[in-house]
């Protein structure tokens, strides 16, 4: 009987434990489910930005586009756009185009 009764107070305090881990547990749970919530909503807000510079972007390559287009219109069959006071660019100082801008080309 009495070693039946320390049974009982060792699975008592088992019990006692395991229920404190539980409960650091569940707090450790709502702290990351919290921070999962906080990052969901930065990445919502982060996709939301890169929607609205995409858009940007695309209105300014369009625009680039019209420019490059009406200039290469305006001028004459054979003459250059660049006025003689200016040098010209070598090819490395020259700003890249975008892969979107080329293959619209």
């Amino acid at each position: 009987m009495t070693k039946l009764q320390q049974q009982v107070k060792v699975n008592g305090a088992a019990v006692t434990a395991l229920r404190r881990e539980i409960s650091e547990m569940r707090v450790k749970q709502l702290e990351q489910q919290k921070q999962l919530q906080d990052q969901e909503q930065k990445l919502l807000e982060q996709t939301q930005v890169i929607g609205e510079q995409n858009a940007r972007l695309a209105e300014l390559e369009r625009k680039l586009r019209e420019l490059m287009d009406s200039a290469v219109g305006d001028s004459p069959a054979g003459t250059s756009l660049e006025t003689p006071c200016k040098r010209s660019r070598k090819a490395a100082d020259s700003p890249r185009q975008s892969k979107r801008l080329r293959s619209k080309k």
